[in-house]
């Protein structure tokens, strides 16, 4: 009997296999266009402008910013090989230790997830990870949850859910606010820096890199910068709160920040997409359908055609449209007005710096 999504794992994918199927010829144009170093030629001309737009804007807030946590890799206009000028300034990799800070490990009994802080003491991950308030509950939200081979040892910081602070949870696009509760002894939570959800679109064009910030299967975590790629999104229609991009990921990434070069959240990480036959069964990198008994053969090789991810100017403005009362429209105010500035990423790494004694 050949292999279903259900039978690797995956739950409530039809849709996210519908979608991909309907863009399968795009992103195979798409993916030739990254291939000549043409990527954002498969983007629409509106996006562009606005990219480029942001771009400009960027250049000349940060230039007029009196911090040096920046980095902007810019339409530079010195030689470089394809499309894009990939020359990041070295603080590139400082910037992602600081937003690093602010990515946490879900756990809820067996199943893992992962996280990370917003602002305020939310945290953002998916529905499917957090579904409800009891869940969130049950749940356990770690911090630091790292390798810790180098320098100083450290412990990882647990932190529980505060669902009468706040609690938002959507079904339809798949994320979940929750607020955490700040513990007598435990660093403030504000000290692990936050990641921005920047309502403005321009973040990222097709075929630009992306990172993914997460905890696979639980382990500590990883982060993805190798192979990267903003491969396909459309405005309008029902694909609109959705993007796809490539990057390994693993049961357990669920929630991750899916982030540009600037280390701006561009997605919230939803699902990984496989490859099926018309009857919905799962194929392999050859095109083969997988028959059950080849399941655990370690030469059996699931065909990936994307990850798909919940995008954050999507996630803004349906968390604006709800219908929040008290105390937890308060919160929502207030988190909306963090986000409002284009540079509220800046005041998120200066927390981050100072959470960790101004040494990176």
């Amino acid at each position: 009997m050949a292999v279903s999504p259900k039978d690797i794992g995956l739950e409530k994918i039809e849709d996210s296999i519908a979608r991909i199927r309907a863009l399968l010829q795009p992103i195979r144009d798409a993916r030739r266009k990254i291939a000549r170093g043409r990527g954002p030629d498969a983007d629409s001309g509106e996006r562009r402008v606005k990219a480029e737009l942001r771009q400009m804007t960027m250049d000349r807030l940060e230039a007029e910013a009196d911090t040096p946590l920046i980095v902007t890799p810019g339409f530079g206009t010195e030689a470089h090989i394809g499309e894009r000028n990939n020359i990041l300034s070295g603080e590139f990799l400082e910037i992602g230790i600081l937003a690093a800070r602010a990515v946490c490990k879900i756990s809820r009994g067996v199943t893992t997830g992962t996280g990370f802080l917003v602002g305020e003491g939310v945290v953002l991950t998916n529905h499917h990870v957090i579904e409800e308030a009891g869940h969130a509950r049950e749940a356990l939200f770690e911090f630091l949850y790292d390798d810790n081979t180098i320098g100083t040892p450290r412990n990882s910081v647990a932190y529980v859910a505060d669902t009468d602070r706040f609690f938002y949870s959507d079904e339809d696009l798949d994320f979940c606010f929750v607020a955490l509760r700040q513990t007598d002894g435990s660093p403030a939570l504000g000290s692990f820096g936050w990641l921005p959800l920047l309502p403005d679109e321009g973040k990222i064009l097709i075929g630009h890199p992306v990172n993914i910030i997460q905890h696979p299967n639980g382990l500590q975590k990883r982060v993805v910068v190798h192979d990267s790629t903003f491969t396909m999104i459309r405005n309008g229609g029902e694909l609109d709160p959705y993007c796809w991009y490539s990057g390994d990921t693993e049961s357990g990434s669920s929630g991750a920040p899916v982030m540009n070069s600037r280390w701006e959240a561009i997605a919230l990480h939803h699902k990984a997409v496989p490859a099926t036959d018309k009857n919905g069964h799962v194929l392999d990198v050859d095109g083969k359908l997988i028959a059950k008994e080849r399941l655990d053969d370690p030469d059996t090789r699931v065909k990936w055609i994307a990850n798909e991810g919940i995008r954050v100017s999507r996630i803004v403005g349906r968390l604006k449209a709800a219908a929040l009362e008290g105390g937890y429209a308060e919160i929502r105010e207030r988190l909306l007005q963090l986000w409002s500035s284009p540079l509220a990423t800046i005041e998120a790494r200066k927390a981050s710096y100072a959470g960790m004694a101004g040494q990176i």
